[in-house]
C-alpha cells in the first residue's frame, strides 16, 4: 500500500504565453530532482477500446497533455462501452524508468466519472484508486452535461529503485464501463500538478510584476504552519454542551459565547478523505459545517410504514463523517430538506394519509412527489416530513454513542431550505390554479380565516369597504387570492384594496408561522436542545417582506441567503457575460444588504453566500464579511457556500462559481477566523432600530421602505420615515422587530460618522473606515489591520503599519499571531491577495465579458507594496508557502520596511520583530530604535570588533532615525 504522504507547494510563473514552469520554495534533497511524465496513450499493452465517442465528437483535445512538445492538441487513452454490453474489466500497462531512485509521488490525470479504477506497481496486487477527491475536475465537452471529465488524482508516495518499472491501471465496472487516462507523473521533489504542465526541475526566477501560478497538493499539516488555527477550535465539538440562544447572541449551555465561521460542506466519500477534509477545514478556522441537504445525502426512507429505516450504507458513512467532524472541533448544522420528496409507497405514513387528489397533482421528483413551497398549506405533508426528521434525530450514531437529538455537536437544525409560501413559487401557482386541489385548499383556509376574523359580511364590508371584490363574503370558499406579483412595495394597484391585501398577507403569515411553531415544538418534544431556525427564504413581493420575517422570528435565530457576481451560467464559469461589480462602490449593497433582515433580539446567520467568479473582485468578500458582518454587525454564524474538497484547487475549482477551495476564499480564512475568534473587531451599537407593531406590518404595503403615520426614528417628526440608506451598514447594526408594545423606532446620529460629501464612513466602533469614493476599506483595530479594495497608488497609515500599494486591487491583512496589538506583535502574518485568473483566461477591457475561460493552473496577481512596520525593529521577513510553512526565502527589507511583490510567488508572508529580551540584551532603550548618540557608540564598538565589515553595512533609513534593521548582523556581531 502507498504511504499517503502529502506534498508541499510548488508555485510557478509564466515564462511565455504557452507554457509555465515550476517554482519551488523548499530546497531540493541530496538526490537530483526527477520527474517522469508518462502519456496515457503511450501504453505498453492495453485492452482499452479507444471508443471514438471518447476520442472525438467534440472532445477538447487542447486541454489534454500533448504527447509531442509544442503540439497544440493532446490525446488520452480512453475506454467506453454503453449499457449494451462489453468487457467489464480493462487494463492498460506502462513501462517507465527512474534514474535517481528513492521516494516518488505518483499522480495520475484521468476521467473520474466512475469510481472503478485500481492500480498496480511493478506487478504488485491491485489497489483501489480513490477518485472521489479529484482535483479540479472539468469537462472536456461543451456543454458540460456529459461524462467526459478530467482531473488529477494523488495516488500516494512509493519507494522506487533506480531502473525500470511498470504500472498498470485497471478499470472494472458493470456493463457501462467508461474511463480514460491522460497522463501520469512520478516525481521525487515537492511538486503538484496543474493542467497538463510537466514538472520542471530548474525553473527560472520570477520578476516583481509576474503573476504566479498555483500548483498545490494535499496538505501535510506541518507543525510549522503559521496559518493552522485549529487550536482555536473546541475539541471535541459539543464539549460545552448544546448551543443556545442568549438574546441576540449564541452561547453554549455552560455559558461559553461562540461565533461560527463555517461553510456549506459536502461529505467526503471515504474515511481517509473524510479525515483529510475535516482536518483541512479545521486548519483554516472552519468550526461549522452545514450538511445540505441531509435528505440528499441519506435518500428517502425505506421499508413499510411501521418499519421505516435509512439505507444502512448511507447512514453509516454519514455517521462516521459527523463523528470525524466532531473530533476536529467542527460543529454541524442540519439543513434537512429542500424540495422534500414524498415517495409513492410512503404516501401512507404513521402521520396519516395524504389525499390522492393532492398527491397526484404534485410535481414528480425521483420516485415520488415534490411538496416544495406548500408544506404549511397541507398538514399531511408536514407529518410526512416530520416522520423523516424524527427517525433521523432518534437514530444513534454508533461512532459517538449519541442519538442526534442528544448530540451537542449538532448545534443548529434548519427545518427546510429556501422555502416560503410567500415566494413566487408557490404563491403564483396557487393563485393561477396550476394545482387546482391545492388552490382550493388555500381558498378554503382563506375563507375560514376571514370568517373567524369578521364573523359577518357586514363586518367584512365595513373593514374592506371600497376594496371589496365581487364574491367577497365570509361564507364564500372561492374568494379572490393574490399572487406574489401583486404584493408590490406600494401596495395593490387599486389602493382601495390595501386593507384586503393586508389581511391576506396576515392570513398567509399566520399559517406559515404556525407551521414553524409546530416544528419547533416537535423538536423540543423529542429532547433536542440546540438552536432551531425556519428557513432562509424571502417573499416574492416586498409588501410581504416584513410579514415573512415575522414568521421566521417564531424560531431561535434568523437565517438568510444571498449571492453576488457570477456570469453567463448561474453555477458554472463559462465564456460570456460577467457580473463584475464590487461591493466597495456602495456600502450595504449586494450580499451585504441582508443586514437589513437582522432581528433585534435574535442571532443572525447566513447559511449560503458567495461572490461568484468570474467576478474579478471576489477577494473583497470574505474580509468585508468578517470585519463588518461578524464584527461590527455582530452576526453569529457564517457559511460560505460551498466546500467540497480536501485541498486547494489549482484552477477555478471544478469551474464552479460556488467553490471554497481557492486562495481568495479559504486562503484568507485563517487570518479572518483568528480575528473573529479572538474578538479583534467590536460589535457596534444599533445604528437603525426599526420597530413596528403587528398591525403596521399587515397594512398591504412594505412598511420598512415607506413613510407611515405614527412611526419613525425621530420622535419630533409626526410622520416617521423608516427608509434606512444602505450606507448606514458601514456605521453599525441595522435591526428590525415586529411585535406589539415595542419602543418607537430609533437611530443614531448618522452625521457623526458619515461624510457624504467625501463619501467616507467611519464605523461607530472607530475600527473601520469605508471610503466608497475611492472604493477602499481600511481596518484599524488595535490588533488585526487591513486594506481592502482599489488601493493602488495610495499610501495608508494604520496603527501598526503604513503601506504604499502599487497593485490596483488588493486584500491585504495583517494578523498578530501572538494576539498582541499589531504595533507590539513579535510574529505577524501578512495575507496578500489581488486578482486571479486561469491560464489563458481573457476578459474584455471592463471585465464585463469573459472571452476565454482558459484552464489550469490558476494565475495569481502578486500584491506589490512597500510596508513599513511601526514599533520595534524587524528580526526577519520570510516568504511563506500556501500551507503556511515559512520558507528560507528572505523578503527584501531595509530597516522596518519590506517590499513584497511577484518575486516571492506567494500570498503569505511572516514578519518577526525583536522581542523585549532581544532589546534588553543589546542594551537598547526598549523601543528597538537607536538614537544618534547610541548609534555612534554601538557602531564604533561593533566596527572596532574582530571581523567587522565596513560601516556602510548599517546605513540609516534616511529619516534621521537609525533602525536596527539587521540585528542578525549588527547586534549579534556587536555582542560577540
Amino acid at each position: 500500500m502507498p504511504t499517503f504522504k502529502t506534498r508541499r507547494i510548488a508555485l510557478i510563473r509564466p515564462a511565455v504565453a504557452a507554457a509555465l514552469l515550476c517554482r519551488l520554495f523548499v530546497a531540493g534533497c541530496s538526490l537530483a530532482k526527477e520527474g517522469v511524465w508518462i502519456e496515457g496513450e503511450n501504453f505498453t499493452a492495453s485492452t482499452f477500446n479507444q471508443n471514438s465517442w471518447y476520442q472525438n465528437d467534440g472532445v477538447h483535445k487542447d486541454l489534454l497533455s500533448p504527447g509531442i512538445p509544442g503540439d497544440v492538441n493532446g490525446d488520452w487513452h480512453a475506454h467506453y462501452i454503453s449499457s449494451s454490453g462489453g468487457p467489464s474489466t480493462v487494463v492498460a500497462s506502462y513501462d517507465f524508468t527512474v534514474a535517481e531512485g528513492g521516494k516518488y509521488d505518483f499522480w495520475i490525470r484521468l476521467n473520474p466519472y466512475m469510481d472503478a479504477y485500481s492500480y498496480s506497481i511493478d506487478a504488485g496486487s491491485y489497489q483501489h484508486l480513490d477518485v472521489t477527491d479529484c482535483a479540479n475536475s472539468f469537462n472536456l465537452i461543451e456543454p458540460n452535461i456529459d461524462t467526459r471529465f478530467m482531473g488529477w488524482i494523488y495516488v500516494g508516495e512509493f519507494g522506487l529503485d533506480a531502473g525500470p518499472h511498470t504500472t498498470a491501471i485497471r478499470l472494472s465496472a458493470d456493463a457501462r464501463c467508461r474511463g480514460g487516462i491522460d497522463v501520469m507523473a512520478f516525481v521525487n521533489f515537492d511538486w503538484a500538478p496543474a493542467g497538463a504542465i510537466p514538472p520542471d526541475t530548474n525553473p527560472p526566477l520570477a520578476g516583481p510584476n509576474d503573476w504566479f501560478a498555483l500548483m498545490v497538493g494535499p496538505d501535510e499539516f506541518s507543525k510549522d504552519s503559521i496559518i493552522d488555527v485549529c487550536d482555536l477550535l473546541d475539541k471535541p465539538a459539543g464539549c460545552h454542551g448544546p448551543l443556545q440562544r442568549n438574546g441576540s447572541d449564541f452561547q453554549f449551555e455552560d455559558g461559553t459565547p461562540v461565533k461560527f465561521w463555517g461553510v456549506g460542506g459536502v461529505m467526503a466519500q471515504t474515511e481517509q478523505n473524510q479525515r483529510q477534509r475535516a482536518r483541512f477545514w479545521a486548519k483554516h478556522g472552519i468550526n461549522m459545517v452545514r450538511q445540505h441537504t441531509v435528505e440528499d445525502v441519506l435518500g428517502s426512507l425505506q421499508g413499510p410504514p411501521d418499519e421505516r429505516f435509512f439505507d444502512p450504507a448511507k447512514i453509516d458513512k454519514f455517521d462516521k463523517w459527523l463523528a470525524i467532524l466532531k473530533e476536529n472541533g467542527v460543529y454541524t448544522t442540519f439543513s434537512l430538506f429542500y424540495h422534500f420528496v414524498v415517495m409513492q409507497d410512503h404516501k401512507v405514513s404513521k402521520g396519516g394519509n395524504i389525499p390522492d387528489e393532492l398527491y397526484n397533482e404534485l410535481p414528480d421528483s425521483d420516485d415520488g412527489k415534490d411538496v416544495y413551497g406548500i408544506m404549511c398549506l397541507v398538514e399531511e405533508y408536514q407529518d410526512a416530513e416530520w416522520e423523516y426528521a424524527n427517525l433521523l434525530l432518534n437514530h444513534v450514531n454508533p461512532y459517538t454513542g449519541l442519538a442526534y437529538k442528544d448530540e451537542p455537536a449538532l448545534a443548529i437544525i434548519e427545518c427546510r431550505n429556501e422555502d416560503s409560501i410567500f415566494f413566487h413559487n408557490p404563491l403564483n401557482d396557487l393563485k393561477n390554479d396550476v394545482r387546482p386541489n391545492h388552490s382550493a385548499r388555500l381558498r378554503d383556509l382563506w375563507q375560514d380565516w376571514v370568517l373567524a376574523m369578521y364573523g359577518s359580511d357586514a363586518n367584512l364590508a365595513a373593514a374592506w369597504a371600497a376594496g371589496m371584490r365581487p364574491g367577497d363574503s365570509v361564507y364564500n370558499e372561492n374568494m379572490y387570492v393574490y399572487a406574489a406579483y401583486h404584493l408590490n412595495a406600494a401596495g395593490p394597484s387599486n389602493p382601495a384594496e390595501m386593507k384586503r391585501m393586508g389581511d391576506y398577507i396576515r392570513f398567509i403569515a399566520e399559517m406559515q408561522r404556525n407551521t414553524y411553531q409546530t416544528y419547533h415544538q416537535r423538536l423540543r418534544g423529542i429532547g433536542y436542545r440546540g438552536v432551531i431556525v425556519s428557513t432562509a427564504w424571502q417573499a416574492g413581493g416586498p409588501a410581504a417582506d416584513a410579514a415573512n420575517l415575522w414568521t421566521d422570528d417564531a424560531m431561535d435565530a434568523i437565517d438568510r441567503h444571498n449571492y453576488f457576481g457570477g456570469g453567463e451560467v448561474n453555477y458554472k464559469i463559462v465564456p460570456g457575460q460577467v457580473s463584475n461589480a464590487t461591493h466597495l462602490t456602495q456600502p450595504g449593497t449586494g450580499i451585504l444588504d441582508r443586514a437589513f433582515w437582522q432581528v433585534e433580539d435574535k442571532p443572525f446567520i447566513m447559511t449560503e453566500y458567495t461572490q461568484k467568479p468570474p467576478n474579478q473582485w471576489k477577494a473583497e468578500l470574505s474580509p468585508l464579511w468578517a470585519f463588518y458582518g461578524m464584527g461590527l454587525h455582530g452576526w453569529d454564524a457564517s457559511y460560505k457556500f460551498t466546500a467540497s474538497r480536501s485541498y486547494i484547487g489549482n484552477g477555478w475549482p471544478g469551474m464552479s462559481t460556488y467553490a471554497l477551495a481557492t486562495p481568495h476564499y479559504i486562503g484568507q480564512f485563517p487570518a479572518l477566523a483568528f480575528a473573529i475568534y479572538n474578538n479583534h473587531l467590536s460589535q457596534g451599537d444599533i445604528a437603525a432600530a426599526r420597530r413596528l407593531s403587528l398591525d403596521e406590518i399587515f397594512r398591504g404595503f412594505d412598511p420598512l421602505t415607506q413613510d407611515y403615520p405614527g412611526g419613525g426614528y425621530d420622535p419630533c417628526v409626526p410622520v416617521g420615515n423608516l427608509i434606512t440608506p444602505t450606507e448606514v451598514f458601514a456605521i453599525g447594526r441595522i435591526t428590525a422587530k415586529f411585535a406589539d408594545g415595542l419602543d418607537r423606532s430609533a437611530r443614531q446620529n448618522w452625521n457623526l460618522y458619515w461624510d457624504d460629501i467625501n463619501k467616507i464612513i467611519r464605523s461607530s466602533t472607530g475600527q473601520l473606515t469605508w471610503d466608497y469614493g475611492r472604493k477602499v476599506v481600511t481596518v484599524h483595530s488595535e490588533k488585526t489591520q487591513a486594506i481592502i479594495g482599489f488601493a493602488g497608488g495610495g499610501s495608508y497609515d494604520l496603527p501598526g503599519v503604513t503601506a504604499a500599494i502599487d497593485t490596483n486591487f488588493v486584500s491585504l491583512i495583517f494578523t498578530p499571531l501572538d494576539n498582541r496589538p499589531l504595533i507590539d506583535s513579535e510574529d505577524v502574518l501578512i495575507t496578500a491577495m489581488a486578482q486571479d485568473k486561469q491560464l489563458g483566461a481573457l476578459y474584455n477591457s471592463d471585465g464585463t465579458q469573459l472571452l476565454h475561460a482558459g484552464g489550469e493552473p490558476l494565475l495569481l496577481e502578486p500584491v506589490r507594496a512597500k510596508i513599513t512596520f511601526k514599533g520595534r525593529s524587524l528580526k526577519s521577513a520570510k516568504a511563506v508557502d500556501v500551507y503556511g510553512v515559512p520558507t528560507e526565502r528572505d523578503v527584501e527589507r531595509i530597516g522596518r520596511t519590506i517590499h513584497i511583490d511577484g518575486r516571492y510567488a506567494t500570498y503569505y508572508y511572516e514578519v518577526k520583530r525583536f522581542s523585549q529580551a532581544d532589546c534588553d540584551a543589546a542594551n537598547l532603550d526598549g523601543q528597538g530604535i537607536v538614537n544618534s548618540l547610541d548609534y555612534g557608540i554601538l557602531a564604533q564598538q561593533w566596527l572596532d570588533g574582530p571581523g567587522a565589515p565596513s560601516a556602510d553595512i548599517a546605513p540609516n533609513g534616511g529619516d534621521g532615525i537609525v533602525d536596527i534593521w539587521d540585528l542578525n548582523v549588527f547586534v549579534n556581531c556587536w555582542l560577540r
